[in-house]
């Protein structure tokens, strides 16, 4: 099987995409709880916050990695506007 095919393959299963969805949840629970964690202390600005956020969307010419990226930045504001 190549690469391609292999990524194809992925892709197209279910469990690796709910795999993947609950990773990335956790991860931005985590991150986002280490956001609030430093926005209480005064070490992060909610200016600050919403520039890595918006770093994290751009492009770095790898397709997969930048929906990845895209998708967690999502998720991390999202997190964050459910804690404010």
């Amino acid at each position: 099987m190549s690469m391609k095919e292999f990524e194809q393959y992925l892709k197209a299963s279910d469990f690796f995409a709910d795999t993947m969805n609950a990773h990335r949840a956790a991860t931005a629970e985590v991150i986002a709880g280490f956001a609030g964690l430093l926005k209480k202390r005064g070490q992060l600005t909610d200016a600050e916050m919403k520039e890595l956020l918006r770093r994290m969307e751009d492009a770095t010419g790898r397709p997969s990695i930048d929906s990845s990226r895209r998708n967690l930045a999502a998720r991390i504001g999202d997190s964050l506007k459910g804690r404010a």
